[in-house]
């Protein structure tokens, strides 16, 4: 999963910024051990470094891919590739929630997931070096 250089990235609409962020927040218990996000549970791949996540809610929701990913680190480099994906430049549906994990190389276990919520889609995995 631990891939250097890609990016995989989630689209998807939640009810807040905090529901996001709880969804992908690790926690620890007493003696230091890590407890998987709901996020790293539901997709199946567990554990991953904090350091390379970045999150992004929107409380205008969006469908254009400039606008969506403009603000996140390696986005000249992310944006087109992941236009390449959709094939276009915008999305046939609109977002308010990205997460987009560096240095990792998602497997598509799942392509989506439901909570309570928020409901995220993967996207894909892009080079972003």
């Amino acid at each position: 999963m631990e891939y250097s250089g890609m990016a995989s990235v989630w689209f998807g609409v939640s009810k807040s910024f905090e529901n996001l962020k709880e969804y992908v927040d690790i926690e620890y218990t007493e003696d230091g051990d890590s407890i998987d996000s709901k996020f790293g549970t539901n997709f199946e791949f567990g554990y991953y470094d904090e350091d390379n996540i970045e999150i992004c809610f929107y409380e205008n929701p969006k469908n254009n891919v400039d606008d969506i990913l403009n603000d996140f680190s390696y986005s000249e480099l992310i944006i087109p590739k992941i236009k390449e994906l959709i094939n276009g430049d915008k999305l046939a549906y609109s977002i308010n929630s990205v997460i987009v994990l560096y240095d990792f190389q998602y497997n598509e276990a799942k392509s989506g997931d439901e909570s309570e919520n928020i409901e995220i889609k993967f996207i894909g995995t892009v080079p972003y070096k």
